[in-house]
């Protein structure tokens, strides 16, 4: 199973960015072959990208193909989660930068037992070793990947 960072689906539903480019096979290999894992604060953050740059036809298609994939996992923000992700941001907000939403990820991660997650988010690159995580990130040229 793998974690799909909320910036990398931003990148492949707007064909627009020119960090599409990089992402658009690398999601469609994910789509087609791999369990997702997701949580419902980065489909409302990518719900929201979709709907401040498209027009209402296009975000509800977008955004109905999103959340109906049959291979995505969508975990619920529930007190588990919440318990979690605020350890999560107690411990690697200070040292690591680590943000709220980023702090619901690692949650995810822990609770689901995940190893992987494609981003391009800085923090989770600092914060492989830490959390054991092999990271991807289809903008390098050489993704960082820990085992």
């Amino acid at each position: 199973m793998i974690f799909v960072d909320s910036n990398i689906w931003c990148y492949y539903f707007d064909q627009r960015v020119p960090e599409h480019k990089h992402v658009r096979e690398p999601m469609r290999e994910i789509i087609k072959s791999e369990e997702i894992a997701c949580n419902t604060i980065i489909v409302m953050e990518v719900a929201h990208y979709i709907v401040r740059h498209f027009n209402e036809k296009s975000a509800r298609k977008k955004i109905g193909f999103f959340i109906n994939l049959r291979n995505m996992q969508i975990s619920d923000f529930n007190r588990q989660m919440l318990q979690e992700s605020l350890e999560s941001l107690l411990e690697y907000s200070y040292a690591d930068g680590l943000g709220g939403r980023d702090a619901t990820i690692i949650a995810t991660l822990k609770l689901q037992n995940i190893r992987r997650i494609i981003t391009h988010d800085a923090v989770f690159k600092r914060l492989a070793a830490k959390l054991t995580l092999e990271v991807t990130d289809p903008l390098q040229a050489t993704p960082k990947q820990l085992p």
